[in-house]
């Protein structure tokens, strides 16, 4: 049997896969963990060696993790080699996605090639706020809020979302409101551009966060963050 490097216990994190059922990896002992269904239910866990945070992001992002499993891992056992961990004793409740989770998910990913649908789908469902730079002109939002700004800027959000500018909001009574509710509990998120050497994007908030590196080419391009929406002022 191949063997790996003893790994601590990973969280596994299910994948939408017919052949795969859960996903997770251990940056400082580059072991990835893959559940494997068998019948139908998830079954045995193998941790694979010599898996670096950036193999996993290129892993984790592919637009089919199972093919690029049995491309790119598996084949290879002389640079990956396995244990099989056996099939867990009880099968555990689901952890929520944290904002270090995710972010640690996303550093290394390519620009323009941030996250994927069911990535962003997940990070809407455990309350996370997404933010990165396009272009020399644009802050992104992903997850809980899907929406875009021009940048450089500064952003102003609470837990319903992003606030609108008061300029947009023309001859509604009931926008008005809620815009003159909210702007008292707003936090700011300002967008940098060209700030720091090396990156094209950082930002600068007082909220609780995670941060994550998009690179370009090889080369840092943008040091994004993951809000917490639970973190922020409390929806009005």
């Amino acid at each position: 049997m191949n063997t790996a490097v003893a790994a601590p216990q990973i969280t596994l994190q299910a994948i939408q896969s017919s052949q795969i059922a859960a996903i997770g990896h251990c940056p400082a002992t580059e072991t990835l963990a893959v559940q494997f269904f068998r019948k139908g239910a998830p079954a045995d866990v193998y941790h694979y060696a010599n898996v670096t945070a950036t193999d996993y992001a290129a892993f984790a992002g592919a637009e089919s993790i199972g093919k690029h499993f049995y491309a790119h891992i598996k084949p290879h056992t002389d640079k990956h080699p396995y244990t099989n961990k056996g099939t867990p004793a009880v099968e555990l409740a689901p952890v929520k996605l944290s904002k270090e989770l995710l972010a640690g998910l996303l550093t290394g990913r390519e620009y323009g090639r941030e996250m994927v649908k069911e990535e962003e789908q997940q990070a809407k469902a455990a309350g996370l706020i997404v933010i990165f730079g396009a272009s020399d002109d644009l802050m992104e939002f992903r997850g809980f809020v899907n929406d875009e700004r021009e940048a450089p800027t500064i952003a102003l959000i609470d837990a319903k979302g992003l606030l609108p500018f008061r300029e947009d909001i023309q001859h509604d009574d009931d926008a008005l409101k809620d815009y003159f509710a909210r702007a008292p509990q707003v936090r700011a998120v300002d967008a940098l551009w060209a700030k720091e050497d090396g990156y094209s994007w950082t930002y600068r908030t007082d909220v609780p966060h995670a941060t994550f590196e998009i690179v370009e080419d090889g080369e840092p391009y943008c040091r994004g963050i993951v809000i917490d929406a639970a973190d922020l002022a409390p929806a009005v």
